[in-house]
């Protein structure tokens, strides 16, 4: 089964609509034309600028969704430009090389407009946390693949294989939530299938030299998720892998569903590059459907941020003073813009994918949802963090940023997959 024409010719246009004429704007006109890279740190509901710090993390996802529209309009998929953003991309990813990498190699977390260097933590360093790294990666990555320039996949691939030997070493920093001893988050093997999945796409286009060691390390990432971080049974994912003494912990049994349905669909990409979409599709079948079931509110509405695994709020034995352990037990309920688009994604490729007529069901109620809810028609844009009713709540997520990447890339993935003909 796949998307008949017509539920693909409406979501197309529906996406299409709702990314040029809501999303591109707003972030068009946030664009750091000066210096490269965007302005994010903006109120939740988008009125106002508060700094213009630029967070690295979020210069190299908006590295990779400019780099990505152009590809769309190139593909005559979207209207507009693609010589500019192409051209702001380069201007931001020379940005990020130039004032983001340090002498070890790692990442800057976060720079000021000009690109000098800052501290998130004062007195903790610059390089506190590996993500950023691993979307500056991707960030690159992609631009090198659409603008066919490859010193932009050599330098991401050095960066990769530099977080790559920090993981392995067990000297890793992830904030703003870092993981404490003991408790290996499925996210860390997640962001790390995810940018392998981006320098694999790029090295099987160029049949660049590091494809065979790319290939064996995405084929092991993704054995890896299915085998260690959901129970073989269930397959019930595992947020943080932990040995028996902390499994009654709240951090070890909350579960985040927009997370695991975001990554199905690294899964499958990954898998479909490897070329074993059938060994893999019947699990990311299973778990999609777990997951949305797992965080839907029958009550109001839309996905919770954190559940339990049978859906109900999150509880445990409290560590006590843990940064993560507190977002959890406070912001459970709250209905969070980066879970549903990930969501809309995730089950229009399952319903195109796979034989089960659910999924585009629970995409049609997600989408209704979406809809009712998180776009902004003053400002533009969404406003990205919902209250359990869905009234605007002016928090932080993460980083103090309204971050372009979720909708953005989303949206792009939604064009591409319902604006083409179908591969079965």
């Amino acid at each position: 089964m796949s998307l008949t024409a017509a539920q693909r010719a409406h979501c197309y246009q529906l996406w299409l609509q709702e990314l040029q004429q809501n999303i591109l704007p707003f972030w068009l006109r946030a664009m750091d034309t000066s210096y490269g890279g965007v302005f994010t740190c903006f109120r939740n509901d988008g009125a106002t600028l508060l700094s213009d710090n630029k967070f690295t993390w979020s210069q190299g996802r908006f590295l990779w969704n400019e780099s990505r529209q152009a590809a769309l309009i190139q593909a005559e998929l979207c209207q507009g430009d693609a010589a500019p953003l192409l051209e702001h991309a380069r201007q931001t990813a020379d940005f990020l090389l130039a004032h983001a990498v340090l002498d070890n190699g790692h990442c800057a977390f976060l720079l000021d407009r000009r690109g000098n260097k800052l501290e998130m933590i004062p007195g903790e360093g610059y390089d506190s946390s590996f993500y950023a790294d691993c979307f500056v990666v991707a960030g690159l990555c992609e631009y090198a693949f659409v603008a066919g320039e490859s010193r932009y996949f050599e330098q991401a691939l050095a960066l990769y294989d530099n977080v790559r030997q920090r993981l392995s070493s067990g000297r890793v920093r992830s904030e703003p939530y870092p993981a404490p001893p003991g408790f290996e988050p499925y996210g860390y093997e997640m962001i790390m299938l995810s940018t392998v999945s981006e320098l694999l796409r790029y090295a099987q286009r160029h049949q660049h030299p590091a494809l065979a060691r790319l290939t064996a390390i995405a084929r092991h990432s993704l054995a890896h998720v299915f085998s260690d971080f959901h129970q073989p049974q269930t397959l019930m994912p595992l947020e943080m892998k932990v040995s028996a003494e902390l499994s009654d912990t709240l951090l070890a049994r909350h579960k985040t569903p927009g997370h695991t349905l975001e990554n199905m669909w690294f899964c499958l990409h990954t898998a479909q590059l490897l070329g074993e979409t059938g060994k893999y599709l019947p699990a990311i079948e299973k778990i999609t459907a777990m997951m949305w079931h797992m965080g839907w509110d029958k009550t109001y509405g839309g996905l919770f941020r954190y559940v339990q695994a049978d859906g109900s709020p999150p509880s445990g034995r409290l560590l006590g003073g843990d940064p993560f352990e507190a977002l959890i037990a406070e912001t459970w309920s709250s209905k969070i813009w980066w879970v549903h688009s990930e969501a809309l994604y995730t089950l229009l490729l399952m319903a195109d994918r796979s034989d089960n007529a659910e999924f585009f069901s629970l995409y049609q109620q997600t989408a209704d949802y979406v809809l009712e809810t998180f776009p902004n028609r003053e400002h533009g844009e969404w406003t990205q963090i919902r209250d359990r009713y869905g009234a605007p709540l002016n928090k932080v997520v993460a980083l103090p940023v309204k971050d372009p990447f979720h909708i953005m890339r989303n949206l792009q993935l939604i064009i591409a997959l319902c604006g083409q003909p179908s591969e079965q």
